[in-house]
């Protein structure tokens, strides 16, 4: 196994002037000072920063370990999750990440090839454009210098679904991840990826789409699993070629500080690309970038982001769509709706358009509001309590962003097993 020197002896400082998709949300809460941040394998980076790193650990475990492995996501999935996930068994293919550490478990009657590796890789902003991704990046690079790169190709019209848990129980008070996953050309690939929190957590992954390829994503994300004043940052990178097709559906549920930064390059003609995301935030801050970024022509993507807000919780919703010069015949959307269940909740939303042909059709908006009392008053005359019919009403406004995925999808199933459990711990 191989090892990477490490050159850089300091860890980015914030820039001074923040910039317009940090104005609402202070950059420096994601700067640790340099004596408390640890790297990707627990250790000191003032330790081990001017030395050398070894790569992630990959090992491969018998297929028959797959089914105790899958047990570990019965907290998240509930029982009726578990089941649906169980009927896929003859497809799955599960690894677990946690510090320093890959383990893939593989069904035994999967043809598909999966290929995984660990690799040095350059310092890249998720946001374009930003100094301050930038400087994150550069930090996320000195914590984990190495990326998980994981590669599918399905063979025989084989669906392959790949999980991964990524440090949903670490064992210490930070975690850094660099992921990578590439879809090979023309191959088809359902992906789930369940993301964990430390006290303090910086995971990042980039999705390729080769000519041709399919991508469904299920991605949840559960501050509320460690510590509920969890500091966390998650990004991902969508890079799309041509003819390629990306469905997503996502699912957070923060508590402390979270932020989010999703961007989705549409750098291939022909693409298309649902997304949707659904949030449910019973306290805390949570700050979500969504970009749809478009540089190549007769491409369509689309964004649609319920938020439920409780309590004292504030949430932030900062969505870009970028339409290149070379890229008309384009067709993009971005949608957001919020529901608030208490007067102390508070949302800013800020939709942004930047659009350089004119031979296009962008359509964004945001709405917020209340549970309505006629809904409630006519669930009431039907024989519901008022909690059995606000329960109701919240559960048909978070899946309502979940529509574009086909109903007998498992991912349709988790994602309900997953809203179903958050909504009840609502008062």
């Amino acid at each position: 196994m191989s090892f990477d020197p490490l050159n850089a002896p300091k860890l980015a400082m914030c820039p001074q002037y923040p910039e317009e998709s940090w104005r609402k949300t202070n950059p420096e809460s994601f700067f640790l000072p340099e004596s408390e941040v640890l790297n990707f394998q627990g250790g000191s980076i003032l330790d081990t920063c001017d030395k050398k790193f070894f790569p992630w650990k990959v090992s491969y475990r018998a297929f028959d370990e797959q089914f105790s492995q899958l047990q570990k996501l019965d907290v998240l999935l509930g029982n009726n999750g578990k089941q649906s996930l169980f009927k896929e068994l003859h497809r799955i293919i599960f690894v677990e990440i946690n510090h320093g550490s890959v383990e893939a478990y593989t069904a035994k009657q999967l043809k598909s090839f999966v290929e995984i590796s660990s690799s040095p890789y350059d310092v890249e902003s998720v946001a374009p454009r930003s100094d301050i991704g930038f400087a994150l990046g550069s930090r996320l690079k000195l914590s984990s210098p190495h990326e998980i790169k994981i590669r599918v190709e399905s063979v025989n019209q084989e669906i392959p679904l790949l999980i991964i848990a990524n440090n949903l129980s670490p064992s210490f008070n930070q975690s850094y991840t660099a992921l990578k996953c590439v879809i090979a050309e023309a191959s088809t690939v359902d992906f789930a990826l369940f993301d964990g929190a430390a006290g303090f957590a910086y995971l990042r992954h980039t999705l390729e789409l080769e000519s041709n390829a399919t991508l469904k994503q299920l991605w949840y994300h559960n501050s509320d699993l460690n510590v509920k004043n969890a500091t966390v940052l998650l990004e991902r990178i969508v890079k799309l070629s041509d003819h390629a097709k990306f469905y997503d559906c996502q699912l957070f549920i923060p508590q402390g500080q979270c932020r989010v930064t999703s961007n989705i390059l549409v750098e291939g003609a022909h693409v298309e690309v649902k997304s949707a995301a659904t949030v449910i935030a019973l306290n805390g801050k949570f700050d979500y970038e969504p970009i749809q970024h478009h540089k190549m022509p007769h491409t369509s993507s689309q964004l649609n982001l319920k938020m439920i807000l409780a309590g004292r919780s504030r949430s932030v919703f900062q969505g870009l769509v970028v339409i290149d010069k070379s890229a008309p015949k384009t067709t993009a959307l971005q949608l957001n709706k919020n529901l608030l269940l208490s007067k102390n909740a508070r949302v800013d939303a800020s939709p942004r358009l930047e659009i350089l042909p004119n031979d296009v059709v962008c359509k964004h908006g945001s709405a917020t509001g209340e549970i309505d009392k006629k809904q409630l008053y006519y669930l009431a005359t039907r024989g519901f309590s008022q909690r059995e019919a606000q329960q109701m009403i919240v559960k048909s406004f978070a899946l309502e962003a979940l529509l574009h995925l086909e109903e007998e999808h498992v991912f349709s199933s988790l994602a309900e097993c997953m809203v179903d459990i958050h909504l009840s711990k609502l008062n």
